[in-house]
């Protein structure tokens, strides 16, 4: 069975879609695939640009959270967005085993959009193929979207746009060197560049936490700029409370969990190790 889906931030709607696709294929005795695309498609089917997650951890969370068997992410290339709608089904035939098709009320697909759920359901039954179309799920009277998520975590909404997702949002990133400021008023850091496909929050500071050496830490997270000390490119620092190590050059996970305040300048070092005192102890209460 195949879950078809751009997937982006794997949010509840995603995950009712592949557990869709799960229950058709536990049916037949089927295997459990996913399809999607590698990239960000912003720009094309009225997508804006920015992925919630990378097409590496939506493959990621597919696979441990939603029982996907398999995920396949097809290239972003002019090429595949010229197939009709037609050829794109055929394409899927030939490629996989298909037993069944599951997919959103709204799921496009084929040059320009032109299939739908509709025409989806039409093809299947002509082959023989089970369907399932996943209706819309609403919280709070909004329909749950990627669209929605991107824009809750734009705005700091963060607590929000993770109970939508069903875990905390989260950046992953080789830790660099930085100047080392906040080892030297007491707060060290690990630092990494999100992803230039990832969506850019709200610039703010976090509470959030990581694993490091086994076991995890809340964490004080600043993400965006850092304008106490004239430095604006966008930086993910965490600093993981009770944590004493060297993380350099290790790949990491930080997960967002609340926001505590906006970015702002500070007079100097001073001023600043205090606020990140309070900033501790507000992370330590949650």
């Amino acid at each position: 069975m195949l879950a078809l889906g751009y997937f982006d931030g794997v949010h509840i709607g995603h995950r009712a879609v592949v557990a869709a696709a799960k229950e058709l294929a536990e049916e037949s005795g089927a295997e459990c695939g996913v399809f999607t695309f590698a990239g960000d498609l912003g720009g094309r089917f009225g997508k804006e640009r920015g992925m919630v997650y990378t097409t590496e951890e939506r493959k990621e969370l597919l696979l441990e959270d939603c029982g996907a068997d398999f995920v396949y992410a097809a290239p972003c290339d002019e090429a595949f967005f010229a197939l009709t709608k037609e050829a794109f089904l055929d394409w899927l035939e030939q490629r996989f085993p298909v037993e069944g098709y599951a997919c959103g009320f709204d799921y496009t697909f084929g040059k320009g959009g032109a299939g739908n759920a509709d025409f989806l359901r039409q093809y299947a039954a002509k082959r023989g193929r089970s369907f399932r179309a996943v209706e819309a799920l609403t919280v709070g009277g909004e329909k749950v979207s990627s669209t929605e998520v991107k824009r809750l975590l734009r705005e700091g909404e963060i607590e929000k746009a993770n109970a939508l997702l069903t875990r905390p949002y989260f950046v992953t990133g080789k830790v660099i060197r930085e100047r080392g400021v906040g080892r030297a008023i007491g707060f060290p850091t690990v630092n990494l560049y999100p992803s230039d496909e990832k969506l850019r929050l709200k610039n703010g500071v976090y509470g959030g936490h990581a694993e490091a050496d086994g076991k995890e830490y809340k964490a004080i997270v600043n993400y965006g700029s850092r304008p106490t000390f004239g430095l604006y490119a966008p930086l993910v620092e965490a600093h993981l409370i009770g944590y004493d190590g060297n993380l350099y050059g290790r790949t990491m996970r930080i997960s967002f969990d609340t926001f505590l305040r906006d970015i702002r300048k500070f007079k100097g070092e001073e001023e600043l190790k205090e606020q990140l005192q309070k900033d501790r102890e507000e992370v330590l209460r949650r």
